[in-house]
């Protein structure tokens, strides 16, 4: 898995405004880390957060991480990603 930061930040972009269209809040943080990534957290447990990456394979193509490498959806399916990520942030009440 390599990066490109510019292009791994408009990636992350176009997730975060899908995410904040499904109400959760974002922050795009690109000066830490040797990657860009995009701290997602659930508005209505602030508790419940991830961080995702851009990334693409040898092969060019381009993929959105869960920050424990779990591959989540392709970038050029944001809709996916952003299903994705809501379900690990959601909170499952019994």
């Amino acid at each position: 898995m390599t990066t490109d930061r510019g292009e791994a930040v408009d990636h992350l972009r176009r997730l975060a405004a899908q995410l904040e269209a499904q109400s959760f809040r974002t922050r795009l943080q690109t000066r830490e880390g040797p990657s860009p990534r995009l701290h997602v957290i659930n508005p209505m447990a602030p508790a419940r957060t991830e961080d995702v990456l851009a990334a693409h394979e040898e092969d060019g193509e381009w993929w959105f991480w869960l920050s424990w490498a779990g591959r989540i959806g392709h970038a050029e399916d944001v809709a996916t990603a952003a299903e994705r990520v809501v379900s690990v942030l959601q909170v499952i009440r019994r």
